[in-house]
């Protein structure tokens, strides 16, 4: 019963999602084929195609009946896909936090003078 649901969802989906619309217009082909053929009997199948799909859209009389042709106008179908993953088991996540320790700041060092330390920067090269 599955492979057949699949099937039958892959069927719609294809035939209204897609481009495969496009094929479902087939019969206006042959039928516009025909049409063609009773006004004028020398021309062949790969003439028809390439004065309608070739030769660009001309304004011609039966230009309505062109535009109906397969692959001749745009569907303008918008379909989104979201891909969602659903893992087969739950694992269970255990965080550890690290302990949190107070801050209380630096301890200040009663030997540090600012205005030692710049001084000791600024030295020219001693030699030895």
């Amino acid at each position: 019963m599955r492979p057949l649901i699949a099937i039958l969802l892959l069927l719609v989906y294809t035939c209204t999602g897609t481009t495969f619309r496009q094929l479902q217009q087939a019969p206006v082909l042959v039928e516009h084929f025909r049409e063609h053929q009773i006004m004028d009997k020398e021309i062949n199948f790969f003439e028809f195609l390439a004065r309608h799909y070739l030769n660009g859209n001309a304004k011609d009389a039966d230009y309505t009946r062109d535009q109906q042709l397969p692959l001749k106008s745009n569907d303008f179908i918008v379909s989104t896909t979201a891909g969602f993953f659903m893992p087969a088991f739950f694992p269970i996540l255990n965080f550890n936090y690290p302990a949190l320790i107070p801050d209380y700041g630096q301890v200040p060092n009663d030997n540090f003078r600012p205005s030692q330390f710049l001084s000791q920067i600024w030295q020219p090269p001693k030699s030895c």
